[in-house]
C-alpha cells in the first residue's frame, strides 16, 4: 500500500512540472538573477502582457523594461537599452529537482558590439552547468533562442571589425543552428 501511494505522489510531483508555464517560472525567479527588476515588475509584465497591453514598466535604476513576447514555454524581456534576456522552458528525459523541465537563459548584453552567456536553471532556479546541456562554439558572440520551437541560433564574426581596420570591406557572419533532444543542445 506504501509503495502505491509513494508511487502516486511521485507521478504527481511529476506532472505538475509538466504544468509549468514560464508564468510561474518567473513568479519563482530570484531578485539576484536580474537585480533592478523586481518581483513586482515581473508580476505587472505579466499581468500587462495577459491583458494585450504594453508589458512596460519602470525598473529600479529608473530605465524601462519591456516585456516583448510571453508565451508558455517562452519569455523575452528588453532589460534596457544595452541588454535582453531571453528564456525557454526546454523538456528533459531525466528529471532535475524532481522536474522534467529545465530554463534556458541567454542574457546579450551591448549595443554597437554585442555579446551573449548561456544558462540552464532548474525550476526552482538552481543553477545547473553550462556544459551538461551544450558544447558552446568558440567564436560565438550572440545566441538567440527561438520563440517557436527549441532552437538555438549563435552568431559568429569571422575578421576583425571593419572601423579597426580600413583596408577590411566587411566582416563574415557564420550562423549555426542548435536543436534539444530533451539532454543536449545539438548542432543542427
Amino acid at each position: 500500500m506504501r509503495k502505491i501511494i509513494l508511487l502516486l505522489l511521485a507521478m504527481i510531483c511529476l506532472d505538475s512540472s509538466a504544468q509549468t508555464t514560464m508564468r510561474d517560472v518567473l513568479k519563482a525567479m530570484p531578485d539576484s538573477l536580474i537585480p533592478y527588476l523586481s518581483a513586482n515588475n515581473l508580476l505587472d509584465m505579466i499581468d500587462f502582457s495577459d491583458t494585450n497591453m504594453d508589458a512596460v514598466v519602470t525598473n529600479s535604476l529608473g530605465g524601462r523594461s519591456q516585456m516583448n513576447k510571453l508565451t508558455d514555454d517562452f519569455v523575452s524581456i528588453r532589460l534596457n537599452e544595452s541588454s535582453d534576456i531571453a528564456m525557454r522552458l526546454l523538456h528533459v528525459d531525466t528529471p532535475v529537482d524532481s522536474a522534467q523541465k529545465i530554463v534556458c537563459m541567454v542574457s546579450t548584453y551591448g549595443t554597437d558590439i554585442r555579446e551573449s552567456t548561456i544558462s540552464f536553471y532548474s525550476l526552482k532556479w538552481k543553477p545547473l552547468s553550462v556544459s551538461d546541456y551544450i558544447e558552446l562554439p568558440e567564436d560565438m558572440t550572440v545566441a538567440t533562442l527561438n520563440d517557436q520551437d527549441a532552437q538555438l541560433t549563435f552568431c559568429s564574426e569571422n575578421g576583425l571589425d571593419a572601423r579597426a581596420n580600413e583596408e577590411q570591406k566587411e566582416t563574415s557572419k557564420q550562423l549555426t543552428t542548435f536543436n534539444w533532444d530533451e539532454k543536449f543542445v545539438k548542432e543542427f
